[in-house]
């Protein structure tokens, strides 16, 4: 399994044609790109549709023969208009990479990774039980073809427009949780399940991107925090919305705190999304300085013993994504990572989160590291 960087672009507000140029050209000074995702204003499901129709032209006219994967995620950035994570590989590292329509399969001699763009069901104006449905059958497509079991994945970002608001009893997230543990029901998960993230958006429907991972040789180990219930075990009381009528319970949120994934010296931590919980349960704080302490310290607690099978090093973070669910408290955020957290590499996100009284969400990836 390849490392890959980690690069965070910006431009401020302009047309958006023009904000999409302007940030590719930044992008210029990295090769190998792979994979950007963009972070941007659009406000409702029509605006989102051109603008993602204007970052593909813009990419294939800036990329003419090779184009990378490129998710657009309606989330309005802390800093500037809109935003860029870009994923690329050492131009050092020997692999073969094939493309397919939406995703990139990456080939060490070692291992096999499968990695996705943003994938959308057709309608995005349909309903999330449709939605999600359909994306996890468009899932199940690309694994079929490239022979990669359900339980390959190790990695997987869950975008749910109005993720916390009920259709009629059924909460959006819940819908969308159950819809994943049926996809999810085809194969055993004895290894566990993936890291993943489950996070709010503006528009856009339901979107799903992964990572899945085979390799006789890797370590893929799922990480539990001490300090934290596995969401997949998570009691009924924590679930909100319609229980189902056959099984007369609400499914769980099918997913680890974290996976570590590599091979020995060479290790990455997909951190999951990560809020202000501990056991099950949030921890009541109306004071977003103090949830961010809290989320932090679960984050570093649970990647603290990934090391200890081995001795000499540790794992630091290459990159933070910080949810932030109202704009007014962005800043107060930004100040308590900024003092505490000062050489990371973060880009700050107004979303919406699962629960009504969290009001921050932190995810990561972080790599091993010689002391």
């Amino acid at each position: 399994m390849l490392q890959k960087n980690y690069t965070i672009y910006t431009i401020e507000e302009s047309p958006f044609e023009l904000m999409c140029q302007s940030l590719l050209s930044q992008i210029d000074t990295i090769s190998q790109v792979i994979k950007i995702v963009f972070f941007g204003p659009a406000q409702n499901n029509e605006e989102y549709l051109s603008q993602l129709q204007t970052l593909r032209h813009c990419i294939k006219i800036h990329y003419p023969e090779r184009q990378p994967l490129v998710s657009y995620v309606s989330q309005k950035p802390l800093k500037g208009m809109l935003n860029a994570e870009v994923v690329s590989i050492d131009p050092a590292e020997k692999a073969t990479c094939y493309y397919g329509s939406n995703y990139i399969i990456i080939d060490d001699g070692i291992s096999r990774e499968l990695i996705t763009e943003g994938i959308l069901p057709q309608d995005i104006s349909a309903s999330h039980s449709s939605q999600s449905n359909a994306v996890f059958s468009q899932v199940e497509e690309i694994m079929i073809r490239e022979n990669f079991p359900i339980n390959s994945i190790v990695r997987q970002w869950n975008y749910i427009e109005n993720i916390s608001l009920f259709d009629d009893d059924h909460q959006n997230y819940q819908t969308f949780n159950d819809s994943r543990s049926h996809f999810y029901s085809q194969t055993d998960w004895t290894h566990g399940y993936p890291a993943a993230t489950g996070i709010g958006t503006q528009s856009g429907g339901v979107m799903v991107e992964l990572i899945a991972l085979i390799g006789e040789k890797l370590i893929n180990n799922a990480l539990d925090n001490p300090l934290q219930i596995a969401a997949h075990k998570y009691s009924q009381g924590v679930l909100l919305g319609a229980i189902d009528p056959c099984t007369r319970q609400r499914t769980t949120p099918k997913f680890e705190r974290a996976r570590i994934v590599g091979l020995p010296g060479r290790q990455i931590i997909y951190i999951s999304g990560t809020a202000a919980i501990r056991g099950e349960s949030s921890v009541i704080v109306n004071d977003i300085t103090e949830q961010t302490r809290i989320t932090m310290e679960n984050i570093d607690h649970l990647i603290a013993p990934a090391h200890s099978q081995e001795p000499g090093t540790s794992f630091e973070y290459k990159l933070l994504r910080i949810y932030v669910k109202n704009p007014s408290q962005m800043e107060d955020v930004r100040t308590y990572m900024k003092a505490y957290y000062p050489d990371i590499k973060k880009i700050y996100i107004c979303a919406d989160i699962c629960r009504d009284e969290l009001l921050v969400e932190i995810e990561g990836i972080a790599a091993l590291s010689k002391a």
